[in-house]
């Protein structure tokens, strides 16, 4: 797992355009430009962020292998015991293996999904960090909008004068010391029997 900040902020930049209102309507618009790339390679927090969700990634991958290792030696173990067993132990085993192997599917989705929730709330705090400090920085400036300046934009040529990116950065860094430090949690605590291996198939 990845913390996808480079694809969130690059669909931010299709947004970043201010509607402009009646006033501002009436007279010629005033216009700037962030460099988007450079904005998002300095979101305030965004290393420290990229290292715990790692963290956190790591923990769930390892207790994913160690579910799919532990079943895979269950099976293995059965399989050389099979023909020695009884038709009614034979079946009894079966059956456990094959509630482990349910038991473990549930668990990887969870580990899975939590993976996925904590990418997206990290991703969504620092859009809002940027969001916010563009909007912060076109309402200072009385600029009625803002454009997107990056390798993707359609912007191919502007005045540098237009460009706010330095003042964009300057009120990242004054929102992100405003706000609590992302928390960070245990990468994966078992939850008792489920943490226990139950399936064959490991997902990526």
């Amino acid at each position: 797992m990845r913390l996808s900040l480079r694809a969130a902020v690059a669909a931010l930049a299709l947004g970043l355009g201010a509607a402009a209102s009646p006033a501002a309507a009436q007279t010629a618009p005033k216009m700037g430009y962030v460099d988007v790339s450079q904005v998002m390679d300095q979101v305030p927090g965004r290393a420290e962020a990229q290292a715990a969700f790692q963290k956190e990634a790591e923990g769930i991958r390892a207790e994913m292998q160690r579910m799919s290792d532990s079943l895979q030696n269950a099976v293995q173990a059965y399989q050389k015991e099979q023909a020695t067993l009884t038709a009614a132990v034979r079946q009894t085993r079966e059956k456990t293996l094959q509630d482990r192997q349910q038991s473990y599917q549930q668990r990887a989705q969870q580990l899975q999904e939590r993976g996925a929730s904590r990418e997206q709330e990290l991703v969504d705090r620092f859009e809002k960090i940027v969001r916010d400090a563009i909007n912060d920085v076109r309402t200072a400036e009385g600029l009625t909008m803002v454009f997107a300046y990056g390798p993707n934009s359609a912007l191919l040529s502007a005045d540098k004068s237009m460009d706010v990116t330095d003042k964009v950065l300057a009120r990242m860094r004054t929102i992100a010391a405003a706000q609590p430090a992302p928390a960070t949690r245990p990468a994966a605590a078992p939850a008792g029997p489920v943490a226990a291996p139950a399936g064959a198939t490991r997902r990526p």
